[in-house]
């Protein structure tokens, strides 16, 4: 069989030059992502917000409001909302640094029963380690000095946002028509259809994540609350919702949130059961929320590979600190959708994807070189139908393989 391909006056540039072009410009990126972390968090959190808001602006709409009064109204109402969320919490923390004394004090006694046990039952000196971990206790309870420095500091930085947020999220609802123009004028060349379509879907992912997980958060933190609370374990409140903020890391989120529970359980109570019974209750909820709850909230909207989740949380994590917790996996979905929408990213999109069932079994190169194989066929045949040219390569023989 014979092909015949088309003479190419494009000029590749080596693998070489390209590879450092790839680095370049990632480092590039990376320090951009980090030294414009005070514009970039609070744009991107309003995208996010505007985009969970959006669906109540719609319905204002249409019942009348005009679209500056219904931005207006959702962002108004919606602040009040997190704003009651944000005073419960801090008022919990607020307990919780008032008692820190207490904690450090029975941390002491704990690692001092740990030590003698070590020492009398298992023939174990004490450790050096455990000496330094009491000396760093015992400054912890002298610390109070510098917590309303700290709590200063991140009071005024959360009083900018507290203003910044909802303005960008007001402008980026009003003016959302606007922004979608110029996305015609940025990609004239490209369908405008496929521009909505790749729009469409980054919102469906924002909302089925975003709002499905906050949704998760609520339901799992009031279960663990509520189970922790009847089990005796103080701080229920904040430990609950604490462990289920941490869930969003696959497997390793629950493994630290439980062995922290057992921490503070230890620290809070006085029989050797609480513990016990806490980290058996947490698991059992966690079970139930991993193949009952979250595949009903969120489903498979966001369908990124743990590996990958783990990474980019990381990733995110050391650029932006917590908020970069909070906006690692949103912005790797929102990744992926771009990616699978254009061709030459296509093998990237695979990647942050979930691998398929079949990449789990036994055999599974073999079947992955025998699709592999199938695909290389399907396009080798439309080439060589519509494609003229100079150059002529012969097959025949690969075939017969």
């Amino acid at each position: 069989m014979i092909i015949i391909l088309p003479s190419m006056n494009q000029v590749r540039q080596p693998y070489i030059v390209r590879l450092a072009a790839i680095l370049i410009s990632s480092i590039l990126i990376a320090l951009a992502l980090y030294h414009l972390k005070v514009v970039i968090v609070p744009l991107l959190f309003s995208i996010i917000f505007s985009v969970m808001i959006f669906p109540f602006c719609l319905r204002l709409e249409k019942i009348g409001f005009s679209k500056g009064l219904s931005a207006f109204t959702a962002v108004f109402i919606s602040t009040l909302i997190l704003g009651l969320l944000g005073y419960v919490l801090f008022t919990q923390i607020s307990i919780f640094t008032e008692q820190i004394p207490q904690i450090s004090n029975k941390m002491n006694l704990l690692i001092n029963d740990i030590r003698d046990f070590a020492a009398h039952k298992l023939n174990m000196k004490k450790s050096v380690v455990a000496g330094k971990i009491q000396d760093q206790l015992t400054q912890l309870q002298n610390s109070s000095d510098f917590l309303p420095g700290n709590w200063l500091r991140m009071i005024s930085s959360i009083l900018i946002n507290v203003f910044l947020v909802p303005l960008y999220v007001f402008f980026l609802i009003y003016y959302r028509h606007f922004f979608i123009e110029f996305f015609y004028k940025v990609f004239q060349s490209a369908d405008k259809v496929l521009i909505d379509d790749t729009i469409q879907k980054m919102e469906q992912v924002i909302k089925g994540y975003i709002f499905g997980q906050f949704l998760d958060i609520l339901i799992i933190g009031a279960a663990n609350a509520a189970a922790l609370y009847f089990i005796g374990v103080g701080y229920p409140i904040i430990l609950g919702f604490l462990i289920a903020t941490l869930c969003i890391i696959p497997y390793l989120g629950m493994i630290v949130g439980s062995l922290l529970a057992v921490l503070v359980a230890f620290i809070t109570t006085g029989t050797s059961w609480q513990p016990l019974t806490a980290f058996i209750v947490l698991w059992i909820i966690h079970i139930i929320d991993s193949n009952l709850v979250t595949p009903m909230i969120i489903g498979h909207k966001v369908s990124i590979n743990p590996l990958v989740a783990i990474f980019v949380l990381f990733l995110f994590g050391e650029l932006w600190g917590l908020p970069g917790l909070l906006l690692g996996i949103p912005l790797t979905a929102l990744l992926k959708v771009i990616f699978d929408a254009v061709p030459g990213l296509h093998p990237y999109g695979f990647l942050l994807g979930e691998p398929q069932k079949y990449h789990l079994k036994k055999h599974s190169l073999l079947h992955v070189k025998i699709l592999q194989q199938k695909k290389d066929m399907e396009n080798q045949k439309p080439i060589a139908e519509s494609l003229p040219g100079d150059i002529e390569i012969d097959i025949s023989s690969e075939e017969s393989h």
